[in-house]
């Protein structure tokens, strides 16, 4: 559909496919109970922190923080539903590696949700109630990256390197959130070890800074409103797909950033708990929505894009 405006623009309708033969997800309560079900097996296993890493980089819709659900804002989300997988902050000072971070917005500021995780089975607190040395690393881990966005011209190079969507939130201030994801909940119940198990749960949720969230590996769920979530790396070239949430689909809002980041068939191969038609066809359609953005250069055409995924 379109139609022609006083300045003599044309104004086209774009949408997503609504075939209904095309192949569809995982329902999405079918995906969250089997991807619980993993994930408890999971840390039945005394696990090491890399087979955690593993298991979410496959789930982002696992990974906290993705969609305001963390800190001040943020509930316009990421760009692309984008979770960067250890990613490097390189400037002044040292450098640091998060496990994981999302650059979520709001309309007056750019949030870096920067997540460390650790071995599963590492402890809180010792049995005299004082904290391990393990968690205080940890903790502390949250302070370096913290001293490391306080530095003179750090806050310019991140948002060189990591706004990868244009300079639409260039200028907005950046108020970084720090999540540890550390322990189990058993540690906090009768039986988990402590005399006074609600008094220690006090006394950790208490050494939280402002701008600091502490979860345990059972908090984790998957988030709907993180489904259409993906994988990034980024590199030395620019940002790198590499991986998409199970659910993933694509809609008529990809095309700049399906445009940036390239060839989706790796990032499909290694995604999981899709069917390979599933994968072919997200591939065609993120090529389609490339295809389509590299062609709009008609500067007396405008796009009304319909919602939807596809």
């Amino acid at each position: 559909m379109e139609s022609a405006s006083s300045a003599g623009r044309q104004f086209r309708t774009i949408g997503p496919d609504t075939d209904p033969s095309r192949p569809t997800p995982l329902p999405w309560e079918q995906y969250s109970d089997k991807v619980l079900a993993q994930w408890y097996t999971l840390l039945s296993e005394d696990p090491e922190e890399d087979a955690i890493q593993t298991f979410l980089e496959l789930h982002p819709s696992m990974i906290p923080g993705g969609s305001g659900d963390v800190g001040p804002g943020g509930h316009h989300g990421s760009d692309m539903g984008a979770v960067f997988r250890r990613p490097k902050l390189e400037g002044a000072g040292r450098s640091f590696e998060p496990d994981f971070m999302w650059i979520t917005r709001s309309s007056g500021l750019v949030t870096p949700i920067l997540i460390e995780i650790e071995k599963p089975s590492k402890r809180w607190f010792k049995q005299n109630g004082r904290p391990t040395s393990e968690f205080t690393e940890a903790r502390d881990q949250l302070n370096d990256w913290r001293s490391w966005f306080a530095r003179e011209g750090n806050q310019a190079l991140f948002r060189d390197k990591f706004l990868f969507l244009g300079d639409r939130y260039l200028d907005r201030p950046l108020e970084p959130q720090y999540v540890l994801v550390y322990g189990r909940e058993s540690e906090f119940k009768v039986g988990g070890g402590h005399g006074n198990p609600n008094a220690l749960r006090y006394k950790r949720d208490q050494q939280r800074g402002s701008n600091e969230t502490f979860m345990t590996f059972d908090a984790l769920r998957p988030r709907y409103d993180h489904s259409r979530s993906m994988t990034l790396t980024m590199t030395s070239q620019g940002p790198e797909l590499f991986a998409f949430s199970p659910i993933y689909g694509t809609s008529a809002f990809v095309g700049a950033g399906a445009l940036l980041l390239g060839d989706p068939d790796p990032a499909l191969a290694r995604s999981t708990m899709m069917s390979e038609a599933r994968r072919t066809y997200l591939s065609k359609r993120w090529r389609y929505w490339q295809d389509h953005t590299r062609k709009s250069t008609d500067p007396n055409e405008r796009y009304v894009r319909s919602i939807g995924v596809e």
